[in-house]
């Protein structure tokens, strides 16, 4: 069920705070039993609320607990699709001097 979620960009960030403020890496945090439930957390409030819902926080934490090796796996891969999605977007961004020549109405 839950590859069909795509992590958000704010879901991104605060992941990305989160290792950074505990000095730590996605696969050293999902071993920690702690810190695995803290990433199941930041990652299950970017839910959409229905499947929040469904899919409580205590039932994603034991999931990401039990299946940490997995987890790791999939959460990095979704990071970096989700990076290499944001990448794509910023290159479709007009350059400069085209900005610079389209006439505002």
């Amino acid at each position: 069920m839950i590859k069909q979620f795509e992590i958000s960009t704010s879901v991104q960030k605060q992941l990305g705070d989160y290792l950074a403020a505990n000095q730590t890496d996605l696969k050293t945090a999902m071993a920690d039993e702690t810190r695995n439930g803290e990433v199941a957390a930041i990652i299950h409030a970017g839910l959409p609320m229905m499947v929040r819902k469904i899919y409580s926080l205590e039932k994603m934490k034991n999931f990401f607990w039990t299946k940490k090796e997995l987890m790791v796996e999939f959460v990095a891969m979704r990071l970096a699709a989700a990076e290499k999605k944001n990448a794509k977007k910023k290159t479709l961004i007009l350059p400069a001097h085209r900005r610079e020549n389209r006439k505002v109405v």
